[in-house]
């Protein structure tokens, strides 16, 4: 395959993976404690033989949002919420 072809596919692979990331939060977009997922694109530039230049796209590192959702009084004895920076940190035995 020509190295156009193989560029071409990159780039769509990269423009699925995206749309699936798309899809994926707008299907969670309603779920308690979801955080929204982006796609980051990185490209790699080759030059030819003949002076001219390839790139091909690759999109398979993923960002993960980290702004607080709102924070909703549910009236449960168990329930707990961080406002503001922090994490939960959960010990098992294992």
């Amino acid at each position: 395959m020509e190295a156009a072809g193989y560029t071409t596919l990159t780039r769509q692979s990269g423009l699925l993976r995206e749309m699936q990331l798309v899809a994926n939060n707008i299907a969670n977009a309603a779920t308690t404690g979801y955080r929204q997922e982006g796609l980051i694109f990185s490209e790699y530039v080759t030059r030819t033989g003949d002076g001219g230049s390839v790139s091909m796209a690759h999109g398979n590192a993923r960002s993960v949002s980290g702004l607080q959702g709102p924070l909703n009084h549910t009236g449960g004895p168990l329930d707990l919420a961080i406002e503001g920076d922090g994490f939960f940190l959960i010990k098992t035995s294992a």
